[in-house]
Order: structure tokens, then C-alpha cells, then sequence
């Protein structure tokens, strides 16, 4: 069975959601006007559908004990493939992971990590594909990838009103962060770009910054510790 979401569908070829593609007369104008700049006839590719894709067969099968939050349907690969978004867009997926595993508490994140350490797998940490260097891209050469999916640890878990430190779940979208602490008073401060589609765990990871960054605000000065 596909893996449920409670969040809306990222596009498999676009930055962006499913709901934000372009229709196809929009793409059609969108042709035209490029083709007049550019002097030469612009032909546009089908868009890419998850269901249709030719996709290399998964590799590796999880054991019984994970498979419960493990995926392998065409759309949870494509949309964690984040590669090359040229090739993506006539889609091209050449090394999708293998498994796309959502776990849903640090119980089963640590029986899935177990599993791939044991067996020599590579592990992908997936925030929300935001990367612009290749940063969740399947490696070339392990014989098994694993992506996993952090969105269901997408909590404030505390906060301390004295010191005004929080304790936050990495696969926290920054929106659905901002939700979170605002009833509170408070927020964190860091809009990157990318804000919309990306997470806590991803902006530590990769050092964000964002467009209060010009001194001090990297999230780097924000972050206490990590665990």
C-alpha cells in the first residue's frame, strides 16, 4: 500500500507541490513566448507521471520487523530521487532509492538504521528535498539505498520559558515550526528561501541561511545542541 500523507503531493519533477504544475496551456504559452526569444521551435516533453514511470526494480526487501513504514510504489522513489532536474523533467530517473522508509518514532528509526548498517546499505536523511547540491541524491555504487523520510517527527516538544530554548523534532516543516511556536510568542527566525519546503533537520545539516543571514543569523546560531 502507498505510503498516506497527511501533507500535500511534492512534485516528482518540479520544486514544488503537485498542485502548482502548470497546466498544459499555460506550458503551451509559456513555449510560445520562449520559442519567439530564442528564434527556434521549443518542443515541450509530457509531463512525467509516478505511475508510468519505467523505474529500475527495488534491490532489497525489508524484513517483516520494518516493513510496516517502508515503501517501494513508483511515487514515493521518484519524488525522493532529487537528482537531475533536467532529466527529470522528461522522466528520467536513473538510480532512485530502493526503499523510502517513514518511521514514526525513534523506536522504528533505529530498527530501520540498524537494518541498513547490518547489511551495508546506504542511508539518505530526507528532510524535505530542498537540496540544491545533490545533498539527497541517491550515491552511484551501494547495491541497496534507503531513504528515510523524516516528516513524522515534526514536532515542538518543548519549550523553556526561562531560557527561551525549545526542544524541536528535525522534520519539522519551517511553516507548520512557525505554527508552533507562535501561539507562544515566539519564533525562531529563519526564513532560507526555501522555508516553505524545507526542514529544521535539513537547515542544521547544511548550515542555512536565510534572508536575515547577513551577520549573525545563520542557523548555526541558533542550535544548543543536537541529538
Amino acid at each position: 500500500m502507498p505510503f498516506q500523507s497527511t501533507r500535500p503531493r511534492r512534485s516528482i519533477w518540479m520544486y514544488g507541490l503537485e498542485a502548482d504544475e502548470p497546466t498544459e496551456s499555460q506550458r503551451q504559452e509559456q513555449a510560445a513566448e520562449f520559442s519567439k526569444r530564442i528564434g527556434a521551435d521549443v518542443e515541450l516533453p509530457p509531463i512525467p507521471v509516478a505511475e508510468e514511470l519505467d523505474l529500475r526494480k527495488p534491490r532489497i526487501t525489508p524484513p517483516s520487523s520494518i516493513e510496516a513504514f517502508c515503501f517501494t510504489d513508483n511515487y514515493e522513489r521518484a519524488v525522493h530521487h532529487k537528482g537531475d532536474r533536467l532529466e527529470e523533467i522528461r522522466g528520467v530517473f536513473r538510480n532512485p532509492p530502493d526503499i523510502v522508509a517513514h518511521p514514526r518514532n525513534e523506536q522504528e528509526l533505529e530498527a530501520v538504521l540498524t537494518w541498513c548498517s547490518d547489511n551495508g546499505h546506504a542511508v539518505i536523511p530526507y528532510g524535505g528535498g530542498s537540496s540544491v547540491v545533490d545533498g539527497v541524491t541517491p550515491p552511484e555504487g551501494p547495491d541497496g539505498i534507503v531513504t528515510i523520510d523524516m516528516d513524522q517527527f515534526h514536532r515542538v516538544l518543548e519549550i523553556d520559558e526561562t531560557s527561551r530554548a525549545a526542544r524541536i523534532e528535525g522534520g519539522v516543516y519551517g511553516p507548520h515550526l512557525e505554527d508552533q511556536l507562535r501561539p507562544r510568542g515566539y519564533t525562531l527566525r529563519h526564513f532560507p528561501q526555501s522555508f516553505t519546503m524545507s526542514t529544521l533537520g535539513g537547515w542544521i545539516a547544511t548550515r542555512s541561511g536565510g534572508h536575515y543571514a547577513t551577520n549573525h543569523t545563520h542557523i548555526d546560531e541558533f542550535v544548543e545542541s543536537v541529538r
